[in-house]
């Protein structure tokens, strides 16, 4: 997979897109599974969209590449009532795959995001679908009481150097150090519910030899899995910094093992693995490499604060205010 151009696997014979009814609205969405060869992609027996749920769009973080800062000082906080009609509706009509909660920084209301995850659960009981949330580490100790946590797929918490005062630099916020996170992620018994997201830029983990450090720091930690991320070129400063993965772990790296990867077309392409460090200790590594910004079909929809809901971020409204 390294190095390689996704476009020239694409199989113009597979069926890119299906139309599916949301809440009434006809959207189009993928209708195929990606490709671990990038030769051969399956339709789906059914296709559904993920949903992300925005219970606030504030943040009192300022990362200078943050892709929602035009809304990150907007306070306003969603009616959970409102969403539950939502989300019955969605619920009734099985159109929804995965949800994720994020923002904003949805721990600054932990007993809210408590809330919006109990319902979850209530409304799609033992169906299997992936509940996620994301967060910059705001009020780990508000994390830790919500009350389905162990029922979470993933929580991915935000850190983007392995140096504290270097991590909260980017933050510029209130981001927990590494003696919170150890304590708070030791409280816990299921380890493999926490990722740690990493943005890779040129001036931070920006090498083979400063991402070792980071997977390092993360075992320390007691992280279960780091995801490394290639930054939107959204302004200058990501544009300039913003590093592809594939440049910093390579095939060549025996710490490095490769377990699978997918292609999806010319869009974009992942691949999974461990790491293995000179201690012997291991931790799975995830890299995501962006190669298409935007779609023209629906790959989410988007449930605000403001109790809108959108097709992706800034499509057009299936539910208005």
């Amino acid at each position: 997979m390294q190095g390689t151009n996704c476009s020239q696997y694409s199989d113009a014979d597979t069926p890119h897109t299906t139309t599916i009814s949301v809440l009434g609205h006809p959207l189009r969405v993928k209708n195929y599974i990606c490709s671990p060869d990038g030769k051969n992609y399956r339709v789906k027996d059914k296709s559904r969209i993920q949903l992300s749920i925005i219970p606030t769009s504030y943040c009192p973080c300022r990362c200078p590449f943050c892709i929602a800062h035009a809304r990150r000082n907007n306070k306003a906080v969603l009616d959970i009532k409102k969403l539950e009609t939502t989300l019955r509706r969605l619920k009734a009509e099985d159109s929804i795959r995965g949800i994720k909660i994020t923002g904003g920084e949805p721990m600054l209301h932990p007993e809210l995001t408590s809330d919006i995850i109990d319902m979850i659960y209530d409304i799609w009981g033992d169906e299997y679908f992936e509940v996620s949330l994301d967060t910059c580490g705001v009020d780990l100790k508000g994390l830790m009481d919500i009350k389905k946590l162990s029922r979470l797929d993933q929580v991915h918490i935000s850190r983007h150097h392995y140096d504290d005062a270097i991590n909260k630099s980017i933050f510029n916020g209130p981001v927990p150090g590494m003696k919170e996170l150890k304590e708070a992620i030791g409280s816990v018994s299921y380890k493999d519910l926490f990722i740690v997201n990493c943005m890779l830029m040129k001036d931070y983990i920006g090498t083979t030899e400063e991402v070792h450090k980071y997977l390092d720091h993360a075992i320390d930690i007691g992280f279960g899995k780091v995801s490394f991320i290639t930054g939107n070129p959204i302004n200058s400063f990501i544009s300039e910094q913003a590093l592809d993965y594939e440049a910093l772990i390579k095939e060549d790296d025996s710490s490095f093992m490769f377990t699978r990867g997918f292609f999806d077309y010319d869009i974009c392409r992942c691949r999974d693995g461990v790491y293995v460090s000179d201690a012997g200790d291991i931790i799975e590594f995830y890299g995501r490499c962006t190669l298409k910004d935007g779609e023209d079909y629906a790959r989410g929809l988007v449930y605000w604060p403001d109790n809108r809901l959108t097709i992706g971020y800034g499509g057009e409204e299936i539910i208005g205010v």
